[in-house]
């Protein structure tokens, strides 16, 4: 059985499983609840805003679903990597113990009440117990996933030689994702709930816009091309940061994992300088400063020929 099988068999299996348990725990104690039910509480505490029981029930499963979419999606497309398994694993993880546990408090302060405008005040402490489970539930999921080697692991060190012809010109683009600054960023956003629910709007805004600035910039392209190499950051391609050819000494493929290089994001050491956004497959750059600049990429190999065949060829002339 491949890792995307088991990935899907086990992902799978889990979103079922949590689904039934949102629906089997509002029909549990369905006759216990108002219709409409609280569903909304202002700074105070106290309820003021309703919504019927279905209509909150489908709202839940709906937004169970689009996590589970998105954390099966998620490592489908990365399911040879031990880090993104690992990634979608915390993201089904967090997902279901927040959704679950949002969906026990709002029943349990709606309980054995007739009229919802009588629901129990909703503290904000009530809601942080919720928080921990979604971070714990987070982690769990990383460790389960975080299983097994990567499903094609790359040997380091010299790449094969690439020729030019004479006055050929070529180009390597390439990107890559960071899931931990995804999972981050998607939390973030999660958050915003919570200060929302209790209309705390300047709050809400930090959490979103700190969730938007880390999906902005979770991702990075890079180019090599005559002129060097670039690297740039989300989908607006800022901040650029350009090594010129006449810097690279020579161009590798090592496996690096994020604490190898500093931590994730953009890091700097004494003796290298690393754009960090996954464990895994570097593009390496040994640079005529002595330092290194690893770059984690997709498909590195490709990259280090073509540096190091542009470095032959501007040598020669």
């Amino acid at each position: 059985m491949t890792y995307r099988t088991r990935f899907l068999a086990a992902s799978g299996a889990w979103t079922v499983a949590v689904a039934a348990a949102l629906l089997a725990g509002s029909l549990a104690v369905r006759d216990r609840l108002p219709d409409p039910m609280a569903s909304h509480w202002g700074f105070s505490g106290a309820p003021d805003g309703s919504t019927a029981f279905t209509a909150l029930l489908v709202f839940e499963l709906v937004s169970w679903l689009v996590i589970a979419v998105i954390g099966i999606v998620f490592g489908v497309l990365g399911v040879a990597r031990r880090a993104s398994r690992a990634t979608a694993s915390a993201i089904l993880g967090a997902g279901a113990a927040f959704v679950v546990g949002m969906s026990v408090v709002t029943t349990s302060v709606n309980l054995d009440v007739a009229d919802w405008r009588q629901a129990s005040p909703l503290p904000v402490w009530l809601v942080l117990p919720v928080l921990a489970a979604a971070a714990l539930g987070g982690w769990l999921g990383w460790w389960l996933g975080n299983r097994g080697p990567d499903a094609r692991p790359a040997g380091d060190g010299e790449v094969a030689e690439l020729k030019l012809k004479p006055g050929e010109r070529a180009v390597w683009v390439s990107s890559v994702s960071s899931p931990t600054m995804l999972v981050i960023g998607g939390i973030a956003v999660l958050l915003a709930v919570v200060p929302m629910m209790l209309q705390v709007w300047a709050a809400t805004v930090a959490f979103v816009l700190a969730g938007l600035l880390l999906f902005a910039l979770s991702s990075a392209r890079v180019q090599v091309d005559e002129n060097g190499v670039h690297a740039s950051f989300g989908p607006l391609r800022r901040p650029v940061r350009r090594i010129r050819l006449e810097q690279i000494e020579d161009a590798r493929v090592e496996t690096r994992r994020a604490l190898e290089v500093g931590g994730w994001g953009y890091r700097v050491l004494p003796t290298s300088t690393a754009i960090m956004l996954r464990g895994g497959e570097c593009l390496v750059l040994r640079l005529t400063s002595g330092r290194k600049f690893y770059i984690s990429v997709d498909n590195p190999e490709r990259g280090a020929e073509l540096v190091n065949a542009l470095i032959t060829e501007r040598s020669a002339l």
